[in-house]
Parts: C-alpha cells; structure tokens; sequence
C-alpha cells in the first residue's frame, strides 16, 4: 500500500506558544520547533524539564522532554531528551482472517513515530546579530500483520508480523536580528538537512514522516514596555500569531495557529503563563484545538494522509504541560554596562606617543548597581596588539552613566606596510580581572608609514630611525674628522649641519608624493635607499641626521592654503646673537629664538628640496621664512607655524 502524503503539517509549532526573542522567559527557547536558531539568554548553565498530559480517551501523562545548555563566552550549546514526543498510532487495517467457520479475527498495525534527541549551537556575532542550527533525531518503528499463505496438502493462511525501524536525522539552521529595541526578526529552514534510510519492506513505502524542505520567517514588535506581539509564517502556507504580557516577574501569552491541512481555519490555541526569578522559572501551557479530536480515524483516512509533525497533526490530542527550569549561573553579577563605544582617532602606528595622552575611542558605560562603582576600562586591537592595554580607572555613581576614555599603545615592532581592516575589543570590568561586558568594534589601522597630515606629527618619523641616522651621521663626520677638529667649538654645530646637508643632498632627488589619495611619509633609511623624496621626507630625514648629533631642530609649517602645504625645517647653531658674525654678517640670514633658560641662540631656515648644496638650502630658506613667517605676518596670524621636534 503506498500512498503519496499531502499533508505539510505546522513545523515550527512548540508546546509553549510562540514568544520571539523576549529576555523574558527562557523556557520557549529550549523549544527547537519555534527557535531552530538555538537563540539563548542564558549566562551561564541552563536545565529544563517538560512535564505533559494529553487528554485521549484516557489521561496520559509523560515526561516530553528534558533539556541541557550551556553559554561559552559568545557561543551557546544545548541538547534536549524529548521521550514525550512520540505519536503512536494502533489500528485495524480492515483485513481479516478466517480462524475456523464461525470465528474471524482483524489484522492490526502500529506505527510509532518517536523524536529521541535533539542537539543545538549557536553563536552570536553582534548584540544585535546571531546564528545557529539544530539536529534532531527520529525513529518510526513500523509493525503490522500480513496474511501469508502457505502450500502444502491443503491450502492455508497464516498470519505474520511485519515490522522495521527506520531512522533520519534532520537538521536547521536559523538567523536572528534584532533592529532596535521594538523590533527583532527571524528565518530559518524547515528540513534543510535530511538524512534517512529507506524502507526495505514495501508495506511501509509511503509511511514515513514526510520532510519536505520549507522556510518560516518571524517578527517581534514591542510597542509598550510590558507586551509583545509576534508573527511567524512557514512557505507551506501554515502561521501563528500570538501576544504576551510581562507583570513584575509574571509572563503570559497567547498563540494561535493555522495550519493549512487542518480544520478549522485557526485550528487551536496555545495559552501560556509563567514566573521567573533569578534562579529558576516555572511554566504552564496547554494546546486547545477547535476540532473534535476524539472522533474515530480510520485506516484509511491515515493511509490517505499521513503525518509529517509527531506533535501537531489532524490526530494529536488537547494537552496540557507544566515546565521548570534552572538557571545555574556561575559568573560573577554584571555591575557595569558597555552601551556604545565612538571610535575618535585613526590609528597611525608611527604616532606611538600620541595615543598616550589622546584617546583613539570614548565609551558610554552605565553602573548597573546601587553603589559607586570604579571602572577598569581597557581595549586590545587584533594583530596590533599581543596584550589588553589599560586605561586609567574611572569612578561611576549608582545608576549613572559615564563616558569613558580608551587608550592605546602601538608596539614598537608593528611594521605593517599596507593598511589593515582589523577589529578592536573593548573591555571593562570593576575590582576582579573578569569582563563584566565588551563591544567590539570595526578599525582601519593604517600602514606604517601612513600620515595625517599634520605636520606636528612628523617628528614621530623622525625619531622611528633614531638609530639608522646616529651611524650614518656619525660615519660621515668621521670622515671630516680632521677638518672639525680645527674649529672653534662653537662653530661645530654649524659645519656638521653643512657637511650632512651636502652629503645629504647630492644623493637624492627630489620627487612629489606618488600617493594622491593618502599621506605617506619615508623614514630616513628609507629616504636614503630610494634615493629620494618629498619635502615631508626630506624634512624628515634631514632633522633626523642633525637630531641623531645632537643638534636641535624644529618643523617650520608653511600651512595650506587650501592647494599647497610645504615644510621645511630650522636648525639650532648654538650661536648666540654676538657670535653671529662666526657664519654671516647679514642679519637676515638668521631667526633668534631663545632657549629653555631664556637665553637668546641662532636658528638658521633651511630649504631641503633645493638639492644642491647648504648655502643655496640656507638661501632659498631664509627667502621663504623671511618672507611668509616675518614680513607677511605669517608666525603672528598662524599662517606659519614653527614645531618643535622634541
């Protein structure tokens, strides 16, 4: 007998009703029907215990099923032991046998169709974004009586048992998204994984549970505080709509459900009330259907029909079902709240001091308890950082929120060319070293020779090759050893800037950014192995040969006005005004500026990109500072600011 079955029976249907994605009760979530995603708002350890009656011609009662799960960090694991989902169904199959003249005996089946075990995962990504699945384990053991005939003098009939189990796993996966506050959705799949054995013995071909693959969709609206209205419709046709109130730590909901191959049009209710406190959550719901349940089936309407869910189908009964979980929480209680996190800064590896004293991000945290609060704030960057980095400590009053400072430090070993699109992890936490929350945030750190523009930020390119330019300067000086030694002392500083500068110079050429979209700066070595540079890198390096000797520099910068920005730098002679006449007996060859202790000393401009020896640079300088930073006013209305390197 096969029979091909039409019937697509409600597979997302629970014995709790649907409730969404409310924070409010726990016990629907351990309902893989309703919540193929594995979605949890557990902490920690979760146990669940189902206990149900089904109103037939007699009360049965039995144990549904018994659920475990656990919260590791963002991941969420779970198995559920259901006995209680089985459908068994006991029949004549119409056919009889002749025991004697006067006495007949009817053939039977029995077909059971068993849920053993179900496992689940999930993860969430964002606090707003999860995803999961579900694998569930079934078996239908099918038994039936044949007439068999039998040859030997005589004809006979005899009866036989058939029987054969079968088994198939099915498996989901499911996706959830919460919008705002007042509006959550769901999808999922409807037996997107399905792996069965096939019936050897005809008399069952047709028999088995029928999977054919589908979809349900799923949405939540809060539109006040204590009430939450939820909708979920499956490809097959069938959905459910339900309410649910919150009071105090009482929850109460409504279902109601349309299946397309049941009557009438709704063709039951799921009413549920529940308390939850802290510890534990107690839940009683019921399935009530609107059609006559205990009116006789026949064989034949089976045979025509079939089943495709074990726990809502045209032959399942009114139940009524009494859940308790616990919620084993062995994590410390979350005191403070990272609600939001505003990134500030760029992140420039080369800038390594800066994010000392300049937070890159400003968190919003919120104290959760009723006492005054210190916050340990701290934030670790992948592939920047090995370590969590710590920013100081902050106070927070009860219930109040605050806005909190993150800080950063780039090691000095970060060497990335190309800028990378990493991620941050934002962490705070009260007196222990446990997290009481974190967000994490997208983060474009840049390369390591990327630059903002700001020209006060160039000395961090400067002292990168400390060490590179210390032996190239001194290799080179070295070499006019003999014509140093012959100076006056005051004047070494002068002849040593002169002699790197004409060694400097009469490597290179100069060369505009080849980067029109961004700001990159060459470090010294750099510099000297290409050959060549910008203002920016010849500034760079020039300041860092003199620096590397002792001789004290500062950025002049020449601000943009809108199409052009230039620098150059001014170096420090240590010559005071009455020994000016030691390089130059014109006055306007020099700016004077005076020195920590207040005293008067010699700075001369220097143009870098002139390329050809130091007195053209000091010329060309001279004209441009003399110009823009004197006569046009420039130091006095900003236009032209000096920086200094340390």
């Amino acid at each position: 007998m096969i029979f091909n079955a039409k019937i697509l029976s409600q597979s997302s249907f629970g014995l709790t009703g649907l409730w969404g994605l409310s924070s409010k009760a726990s016990v629907p979530f351990y309902n893989y029907e309703t919540n193929t995603s594995n979605f949890s708002i557990l902490n920690d350890w979760g146990i669940s215990l189902t206990y149900g009656a089904e109103f037939s011609e007699s009360i049965n009662s039995n144990i549904y099923s018994i659920s475990l799960s656990k919260t590791l960090s963002d991941h969420n694991l779970s198995g559920r032991f259901s006995p209680g989902y089985q459908k068994q169904f006991l029949f004549s199959t119409g056919e009889v046998i002749v025991i004697n003249d006067t006495t007949t005996q009817s053939l039977n089946a029995d077909y059971t169709y068993k849920e053993l075990f179900g496992l689940g995962y999930s993860y969430k990504f964002t606090p707003q974004l999860s995803a999961g699945f579900t694998f569930r384990f079934f078996n239908q053991d099918f038994n039936r009586e044949i007439v068999k005939p039998v040859f030997g003098d005589t004809l006979y009939l005899v009866r036989e048992n058939l029987n054969e189990q079968i088994n198939y796993w099915k498996g989901d996966l499911g996706i959830n998204f919460f919008l705002n506050d007042n509006f959550s959705f769901s999808a999922a799949s409807i037996n997107l994984l399905n792996i069965a054995e096939q019936t050897e013995n005809p008399e069952f071909e047709g028999y088995e549970l029928k999977y054919e693959t589908e979809a349900l969709l799923a949405g939540s609206y809060t539109p006040v505080e204590f009430i939450n209205l939820h909708l979920m419709y499956e490809t097959s046709g069938s959905f459910q709509v339900s309410a649910a109130g919150f009071a105090a730590q009482f929850v109460y909901g409504l279902t109601a459900f349309h299946d397309k191959y049941q009557s009438p049009y709704f063709a039951g209710i799921v009413p549920a009330i529940g308390y939850k406190s802290k510890l534990f959550e107690i839940f009683l719901s019921g399935v009530k259907y609107f059609s006559d349940r205990k009116a006789e089936q026949n064989f034949s309407q089976f045979e025509d029909e079939g089943i495709h869910n074990i726990i809502n189908n045209p032959y399942s009964y009114d139940k009524i079902l009494l859940s308790l979980s616990f919620n084993i929480d062995g994590s410390t209680e979350q005191k403070v709240k990272l609600i939001d996190v505003e990134l500030v800064e760029d992140i420039y590896p080369t800038f390594y001091d800066a994010y000392v004293d300049n937070p890159i991000a400003y968190g919003l945290a919120v104290n959760l308890t009723d006492e005054k609060l210190t916050i340990k704030p701290s934030l670790k960057i992948k592939d920047v950082n090995e370590a969590v980095i710590q920013s100081p400590e902050i106070n927070i009053a009860p219930f109040d929120t605050v806005r909190i400072p993150f800080y950063i430090i780039i090691p000095d070993n970060y060497s990335a060319g190309k800028p990378v699109l990493s991620y941050a992890d934002f962490y705070i936490s009260v007196t222990s070293d446990e997290t009481d929350d974190q967000l994490q945030k997208p983060m474009l750190v840049n390369g390591i020779n990327a630059w903002d523009g700001k020209v006060s930020n160039l000395r961090y390119f400067i002292k990168r090759d400390v060490d590179f330019s210390m032996n190239y300067s001194k290799k080179l000086l070295s070499d006019n050893k003999q014509m140093l030694d012959t100076l006056p002392s005051a004047l070494a500083p002068f002849y040593k800037a002169k002699i790197l500068f004409d060694d400097f110079v009469k490597r290179l050429v100069y060369t505009s950014d080849p980067r029109a979209t961004e700001e990159y700066v060459q470090f010294p070595k750099q510099t000297i192995d290409l050959k060549g540079g910008d203002c920016d890198d010849l500034s760079v390096c020039y300041s860092s040969l003199l620096e590397s000797v002792g001789i004290q520099t500062a950025l002049v910068d020449y601000k943009s006005n809108g199409t052009f920005r230039h620098v150059n730098i001014l170096f420090n002679t240590g010559l005071t005004p009455g020994q000016a006449s030691y390089i130059t007996n014109n006055d306007t060859k020099y700016f004077v500026r005076k020195n920590s202790s207040g005293d008067d000393e010699i700075w001369l401009p220097v143009e870098t990109t002139s390329l050809t020896n130091f007195a053209t640079g000091w010329k060309i300088g001279v004209e441009k500072f003399n110009k823009e930073a004197i006569s046009d006013l420039g130091i006095a209305t900003g236009k032209v600011e000096i920086i200094e390197v340390y």
